[in-house]
């Protein structure tokens, strides 16, 4: 058995020394697992880039249907502009096809909508929470009326696709300022709300349950009364209007919230459309014996947000007549229904292979990609001439794929997976953060797309896409896209992501133009590791 164990040890490691022969001669394989480092240099090389804006406020809209989120409100962009935001709603019954029991009347009806916010608590261990998506602290004027106009849930006149609803599509709805049900000036407040329920007998005590921050307000003690929901809907029970949803929504066709300012000013924030309800209060049964219940009406529907800008006429001026030829000296991001750029690498082609000719020669280069990243630098004089104030700028950007319009592959290589799954976090190498003075002025962002380069000098690419697209984003983890109206699926570009459209910040960043100062000038810049000769 020992003689057995000794040849058994004595096979393996010649075997081991046989592969290891056999293998050396590809260790110095350029793109191999293992390379021997003394026999490599490493360097660097820039690219020029072609880099312009795209525009999309006045007469191009962009796709706002389909959020999970409402955005409302007031917004004063220092470098742009103001913008006022409105959502248009459909509701639904928590049920249908009842008649509410005998004789139902209106106890109260309490309209609710949550703002984003998250909790914590504080250095006395109380229960403390925290805005989120939440802008300026002035107060805007909010009034919802009962629209009349009917959102389709398909696009005609084939109804096989799902309808799209752009950004100016509400001014031009017929209808939507129907009946008023509220009207109220108020400031988003980060202030719990506690909600008291009186006790039923004396020898008890009322009952109190504390909600995250919300805009919460009774509409049966308003100017408009509790008459309006009797007689619209407890007295509709039975009635084919409330048979099913889609009755419903024919007969109460949605609410509209329409956003003002207040003497010039007011704050801007998105709403947690899902958990938004009018909730209707009710006794039924006979007079002996009258008991409690409720009705919801849930803005679970369709939806389509409406943004109503007015900018500078300078900055107008400034996005017309793009070089798309040769690139511009500055790039303007907006979110909303504001402004993009587009950044094309690698310049022509013009042998007409489908491959750039910088890019084709790139490929015989053989070099091995270390890191590949664009720069934007922000242009802080460009900024101070329009703001003249200080500027709230975007703490990310997010670049794209202008072809498939979705993220590229450095993105899922940068997610962090959470326990469940789910990615919960990204931008820490590939999406970098606004790096910053010391006083908080904005000076870059580092994007890097090393594995995508990689992936354009594969050789067996032979239709590379290579032109990316640049917005600013209020959650990098969404990256789905909506449409901008009047584009076809050819035209590039034809989506920008709903991160953006719900996005509300601005930046001038500098551009490709030779004009630039090179030291801020956007170009590709890729470190390598090549052969020695």
């Amino acid at each position: 058995m020992k003689l057995n164990t000794v040849l058994t040890r004595t096979l393996g490691v010649l075997m081991l020394l046989f592969i290891f022969f056999s293998c050396e001669d590809d260790i110095q394989g350029i793109g191999s697992g293992l390379v021997d480092e003394s026999n490599f240099t490493s360097g660097s090389e820039t690219y020029p880039v072609v880099a312009y804006s795209e525009r999309f406020f006045d007469s191009v809209g962009v796709q706002t249907n389909g959020f999970g989120s409402g955005a409302l409100g007031f917004y004063l962009d220092s470098i742009y502009g103001t913008t006022k935001a409105s959502t248009l709603s459909q509701v639904d019954l928590s049920v249908y096809n009842s008649t509410f029991g005998t004789n139902p009347v209106i106890d109260s009806v309490v309209f609710e909508m949550p703002y984003f916010s998250t909790q914590g608590t504080n250095s006395d261990k109380e229960t403390i929470y925290r805005l989120d998506s939440v802008y300026g602290s002035d107060p805007i004027k909010l009034t919802a009326f009962r629209s009349y106009y009917f959102l389709n849930s398909n696009s005609t006149p084939d109804l096989e696709n799902g309808a799209v609803y752009y950004s100016d599509d509400i001014a031009e709805f017929n209808g939507v300022e129907g009946d008023t049900i509220f009207s109220e000036t108020f400031t988003p407040s980060n202030d719990p709300f506690v909600a008291v329920v009186p006790a039923d007998t004396e020898d008890q005590d009322d009952s109190r349950t504390t909600l995250s921050p919300r805009l919460r307000l009774r509409l049966d003690q308003n100017s408009y009364g509790e008459t309006y929901w009797q007689t619209n809907i407890l007295d509709r029970g039975g009635d084919d209007e409330l048979f099913n949803a889609n009755a419903f929504r024919n007969y109460f066709r949605g609410i509209y919230l329409k956003a003002e300012p207040v003497e010039n000013t007011g704050s801007y924030f998105l709403f947690d459309k899902s958990n938004t309800n009018i909730v209707i209060y009710y006794k039924n049964g006979a007079e002996a014996s009258r008991r409690s219940a409720s009705l919801t009406l849930s803005f679970s529907g369709g939806s389509v947000i409406g943004y109503e800008n007015d900018f500078n006429a300078s900055i107008k001026a400034e996005l017309t007549d793009i070089d798309k030829e040769n690139g511009e000296e500055n790039l303007y991001l907006k979110g909303g229904q504001g402004s993009m750029a587009v950044i094309e690498l690698f310049g022509p082609d013009d042998n007409n292979d489908g491959i750039p000719d910088d890019l084709a020669f790139m490929r015989t280069e053989q070099r091995l990609i270390r890191e590949a990243n664009l720069e934007f630098f922000v242009d802080q004089d460009k900024i101070a001439s329009f703001a003249g104030a200080s500027v709230s700028e975007p703490e990310r950007i997010y670049i794209y794929n202008l072809e498939t319009n979705q993220p590229l592959v450095d993105f899922s290589a940068d997610a962090t997976a959470g326990s469940t799954g789910a990615i919960t976090a990204v931008g820490t190498t590939h999406l970098g953060p606004l790096t910053r003075t010391e006083t908080g002025e904005g000076i870059s962002y580092k994007i890097r797309i090393t594995e995508y380069l990689k992936r354009l000098l594969d050789e067996n690419n032979d239709a590379p896409v290579t032109k990316l697209g640049v917005v600013v984003s209020q959650n990098l983890l969404s990256t789905a896209t909506g449409s901008i109206e009047g584009k076809s699926t050819s035209d590039i570009p034809n989506r920008v992501p709903y991160s953006s459209i719900i996005s509300n910040r601005g930046t001038i960043l500098y551009g490709s133009s030779e004009s630039v100062p090179e030291t801020k000038r956007l170009k590709l810049k890729v470190f390598y590791s090549e052969a020695s000769n």
